[in-house]
């Protein structure tokens, strides 16, 4: 076996796994695959590999030798991460589950790689056998009617090992731990509240995060939590720890929320490893998810569930549950459409039947003339959700536009929203998703939070966003004052009062976007707080590519097919 063929396999795996654990949020990754031909030959040598007869042990060595000659991360991150992906890739290839040349066409849809057989890919669910109803203009209510607030927390990713004064430009996809290598430069040392580097939060900052919103917001109806508990030092994760993690987090806003019920989902760092959702048929004790999803039902339903969502958390890791008479929550589990997920490349046709039950879910809310808050991770439309369940999920928000009140979504760590449209007129905006702004400050963001103001309490009750608002820290502040002052939190904006809004409805969303481009003004305000006014980004100003792709992403329902609306003034 020649060192040469040795040294691609590893290169390959190298440039695999590198692609899947990029430092930026997932809205702003940038890939080091650079062409749609490299990616083929790298899943060309990473399947010879298996076809050849090297062990996971082999392969492992081989990305360890190849980093380490290549100076990318560590032996340690290198060997990590390998060591967790390549069981499941090598199961997925033994058992014919994936097509070779498909791989790219998946990882890679945001550069429309193509498909050996994009057929074999294909499927679709079952329409609702329910006649559509006939859609009814939606009435806001006048300021007088009763409201509800609703606390959103997303992506907190607590880092246990996080130590101030240690490295936080240390090159590795995490920092700011004693792991992180020598401080050169005094401005590299981590900050005693947090850093903006890539650095996750303290244990004393979310406490302090909690803490606030219990001064401002306990008279919250309920809470939801998007998911995303766990750090990203995707190499040394552990079920152990994140079970950990996530009864430590839910304990914490417990103790600060003690009677306001708490409606999570699951992030795709919650996994281990990392992004490893796999399909509820795979009973393989070290490849399965069953583990996290028992762990889920444990704890959810200890906070506050109702048992009859157990079957359904323990089978894939979604749940629906009734918050009051009139409001239904479903909250979906979207790491099955993540192109990061090996399992998505096993082309696995509706994931843990998670669409056909949602379907139902709907019809019954339907039936029963209750409104839904869909809530889960990762939003449906971004470029790493797989493109076919985007479509189809894309076709149930069709069919139930007068059920389904609104979204919430996590994941992008950035302020957004996404508009979704009719499909039969793709002018006619039907539903907003509310994407908040993550906990954590990785990477280069100021920690945040949303409060929605909800329309409900009335048998007639839209149950739509009224408003919202994002609040905020500033960690330089923060670590300038030390430990003896508590961070200041304060209101960044209120989504009506800051761009001019008569209300949050679908028609009035479609219209901010079409102001906004040809506003520039506007535009930059959007971008301000898309970033959460942190500094560098806002310095940094925002280019007409930069442009194009944050307005993109309102108006793009389904990855690799943009909305007829995104059109630029050339």
């Amino acid at each position: 076996m020649g060192s040469l063929f040795l040294t691609f396999v590893g290169l390959s795996f190298v440039i695999l796994i590198n692609h899947s654990i990029q430092g930026a949020p997932p809205g702003e990754q940038k890939s080091i695959l650079p062409s749609c031909s490299l990616c083929n030959l790298v899943v060309r040598g990473i399947f010879q590999s298996f076809e050849i007869g090297l062990t996971d042990e082999d392969i492992v060595d081989n990305i360890a030798l190849t980093c380490i000659s290549r100076s990318l991360y560590d032996e340690e991150i290198c060997r990590g991460v390998a060591s967790a992906a390549i069981p499941t890739v090598r199961y997925i290839y033994n058992n014919s589950l994936v097509d070779p040349g498909n791989v790219c066409g998946i990882l890679m849809q945001e550069a429309n790689c193509t498909f050996s057989d994009r057929e074999k890919l294909e499927w679709s669910i079952a329409p609702s056998s329910i006649a559509k109803p006939d859609v009814v203009q939606l009435t806001l209510p006048s300021a007088e009617m009763p409201t509800i607030k609703v606390l959103h927390l997303a992506d907190p990713h607590w880092d246990p090992e996080y130590m101030e004064g240690s490295n936080a430009n240390c090159g590795n996809p995490l920092c700011c731990r004693a792991s992180s290598g020598p401080i050169t430069q005094s401005e590299d040392s981590a900050g005693y509240w947090g850093d903006y580097r890539k650095c996750d939060l303290p244990w004393r900052t979310l406490e302090n995060s909690v803490e606030q919103m219990s001064k401002h917001h306990l008279d919250s109806a309920y809470i939801i939590w998007t998911g995303d508990l766990v750090p990203h030092d995707i190499w040394s994760t552990s079920r152990e720890e994140n079970m950990l993690i996530h009864e430590r987090l839910l304990n914490l806003v417990k103790r600060f929320f003690p009677d306001t019920p708490i409606y999570p989902t699951l992030g795709n760092h919650d996994a281990h490893p990392v992004n490893t959702f796999a399909l509820p048929e795979i009973t393989d004790q070290e490849l399965g998810t069953g583990w996290l999803y028992q762990d889920a039902e444990r704890l959810w339903t200890k906070f506050g569930l109702p048992s009859e969502a157990s079957s359904t958390i323990r089978h894939g890791g979604y749940y629906t549950a009734l918050v009051q008479p009139g409001l239904r929550i479903v909250s979906l589990n979207t790491n099955y459409c993540y192109t990061f997920n090996w399992w998505t490349l096993s082309s696995a046709k509706d994931p843990a039947s998670l669409l056909s039950w949602l379907t139902k879910t709907l019809e019954a809310a339907e039936t029963a003339k209750e409104k839904v808050h869909i809530i889960a991770h990762i939003p449906p439309g971004n470029g790493d959700c797989w493109t076919i369940y985007c479509r189809e999920f894309d076709k149930i928000i069709n069919r139930f536009e007068s059920t389904v009140a609104a979204q919430f979504y996590g994941h992008t760590h950035n302020e957004e929203f996404k508009i979704f449209y009719d499909e039969a007129n793709d002018t006619r905006p039907i539903n907003v998703a509310y994407i908040a702004g993550s906990l954590t400050s990785f990477t280069n963001l100021s920690p945040s939070y949303r409060v929605y103001t909800i329309d409900g309490q009335r048998p007639d009750s839209s149950w739509s966003v009224l408003d919202f608002s994002t609040w905020t820290m500033n960690l330089t502040e923060a670590n300038e004052k030390g430990p003896m002052h508590l961070p200041e939190w304060f209101e960044l904006y209120q989504a009506k009062k800051e761009y001019a809004l008569a209300d949050l409805s679908p028609k009035t969303i479609d219209e901010f976007f079409s102001r906004m481009l040809n506003d520039d003004a506007l535009f930059q305000l959007y971008f301000k707080n898309y970033y959460k006014a942190t500094d560098n980004f806002v310095s940094e100003g925002c280019d007409e590519e930069c442009r194009k792709k944050i307005l993109c992403r309102l108006v793009t329902n389904m990855s690799n097919n943009s909305n007829s609306n995104v059109k630029y003034d050339e």
